[in-house]
């Protein structure tokens, strides 16, 4: 039997200044060339294990490690991460933390460079990498340019160029939408069957990952809870595994049965927007953008990576100066409105949460918005200490935000915007790194704010949520919005294009969603 590639025996770490470990007593074994895949609620120790595996910790990262930790037959005590490189290849949750070049060709070849593989071989490796996650024609595009899902990609592609024994990917799906996700989730199948690579993935949305996975790990407070054969998944977590009732979930439903479009409830929508135009460089990100929304209304930004979606966000808020058209809200002309003034209405969270970080705690972060942009203070303060404790975060309060995972980052920077209130939402695709109970915490909230005649805008690639939970559709398409319109009919206009990969999946948690909406 071949030797694995990773052994860990009784693994234990705990972070400087925390009083408890985030792994305690982890024993695994993975042999080349299998597939492994590794879930749980969102501040387990997943990415911390991830971690541990390229040698990040200890050598990176205080804190005490017990037990061993052995890559490819190195220990990584003795081993740096450096040294490791050619071993075990990690993505991380934020693809942006490690990319470190100007473009994207440099990315790519910047590890193949540094174990001084020849030139040959790294234009070979460079080219295949791009193609495999779709970035074939952005070889010359500046790193800042690319949308959030594409920098994922092009971190998928680096880490790829140099062919690791091991590969883990710590949400790798996280910022894609669902034809990137297939594309890349193809790529790494691939590589596994034709090359025996050892492959963990983490992740939350498995049902991309559990036909070709050949053991899936369950993780709960930093222990290893579960390792078993994917058939088994549902003994496990058998949401997963309930069709969406069509029915339910389809618009004018049961789970919308209270919602009252637009016009009804008020004459004028609450935000309109008027032929938006927006040129980055020599590209259109936004073509003659045009729409309404009424209060009420949760609107789903669907579209591939790099569409616009994100832009359009940025331009409502004043991040982003249009090169034409107008915004509206509440009928009132707020195009040259600044940033502060427009977020006393509009609230958003950002794609990646470290953008809108700025304080040493949680709960000093929490009120931070609160503090510039409350009508009323008091009652603020008081919904931020409710919303840490419904979002799980209040034993957090006093710790780094940083120091926080991805999902729960996301929760922090929503409980800050949503605390003060404001009539809009915008939220770059909130529910990243969530696990189904948090998932159905975030829409339950996005719901009351509905019922209360808030306007929710939110990107979102999980089209079973947006089945669920959004009235409108507006689906982007190279900078052109294509559609705009109720959901059914997005969906059945989305089929009719033959953008299958958009339709509702039934494995994705939809007891999470319907329970949510349905204000349980």
């Amino acid at each position: 039997m071949e030797e694995p590639v990773v052994k860990l025996e009784g693994l234990t770490f705990t972070y400087a200044g925390s009083e408890t470990p985030a792994l305690k007593d982890i024993n695994l074994t993975v042999r080349p060339g299998e597939f492994v895949t590794v879930t749980g609620p969102s501040g387990c120790g997943k990415s911390t294990l991830a971690l541990c595996l390229t040698g990040f910790i200890p050598h990176s990262f205080d804190g005490v490690m017990e037990g061993k930790v052995i890559i490819g037959g190195r220990d990584t005590r003795t081993c740096t991460a450096g040294e490791l490189a050619g071993i075990a290849g990690l993505v991380q949750q934020d693809p942006e933390s490690q990319l470190c070049t100007l473009n994207v060709l440099d990315e790519v070849a910047f590890g193949p460079e540094n174990i001084c593989l020849p030139p040959d071989i790294i234009k070979e490796r460079v080219k295949w990498a791009l193609s495999a996650v779709g970035l074939s024609g952005f070889t010359d595009r500046l790193v800042h340019t690319l949308s959030g899902g594409e920098k994922q990609r092009l971190a998928i592609a680096s880490v790829l160029a140099m062919r690791p024994q091991l590969l883990i990917l710590d949400e790798p799906t996280a910022n894609l939408d669902p034809r990137g996700c297939r594309e890349v989730l193809s790529v790494i199948k691939k590589l596994h069957q034709e090359q025996k690579t050892a492959i963990i993935v983490i992740e939350h949305r498995l049902q991309y990952l559990l036909p070709f996975s050949d053991r899936l790990i369950l993780m709960e407070e930093g222990r290893i809870t579960a390792d078993l054969q994917p058939q088994r998944f549902h003994h496990y977590y058998p949401t997963f595994k309930v069709k969406v009732d069509q029915e339910q979930c389809s618009a004018g439903s049961s789970f919308s049965h209270d919602v009252v479009e637009g016009p009804a409830i008020s004459e004028k929508p609450l935000l309109a927007v008027e032929d938006i135009t927006v040129k980055y460089e020599q590209k259109i990100a936004l073509k003659r953008i045009s729409f309404s929304l009424y209060p009420g209304e949760t609107a789903a930004v669907m579209g591939d990576n790099g569409s616009g979606k994100t832009t359009l966000l940025h331009v409502l808020l004043g991040i982003c100066k249009p090169d034409q058209g107008r915004v509206f809200f509440d009928g009132e002309d707020i195009t040259g409105a600044g940033v502060s003034r427009r977020a006393r209405d509009m609230g958003l969270t950002f794609q990646n949460p470290n953008h809108q970080l700025f304080e040493r705690t949680v709960i000093k972060e929490a009120r931070l918005h609160s503090h510039f942009l409350a009508a009323d203070l008091e009652q603020s303060l008081k919904r931020v200490e409710q919303l840490l404790e419904r979002f799980d975060l209040s034993s957090y309060r006093e710790q780094v935000p940083f120091a926080l995972s991805l999902g729960e980052k996301k929760r922090l920077t929503f409980i800050s915007v949503l605390a003060y209130q404001p009539p809009i939402l915008l939220l770059d695709e909130p529910l990243v790194g969530q696990d189904m109970e948090r998932l159905e915490l975030l829409l339950g909230a996005i719901n009351e704010h509905r019922r209360q005649g808030g306007i929710t805008i939110m990107i979102c690639h999980e089209p079973p949520v947006v089945k669920c939970c959004c009235q409108r559709v507006l689906f982007f398409e190279d900078g052109n919005l294509i559609f705009d319109g109720p959901t059914e009919e997005a969906f059945n206009e989305l089929a009719r294009r033959g953008r299958d990969e958009y339709l509702p999946q039934s494995c994705f948690a939809p007891e999470a969603v319907k329970g949510a909406m349905m204000g349980s």
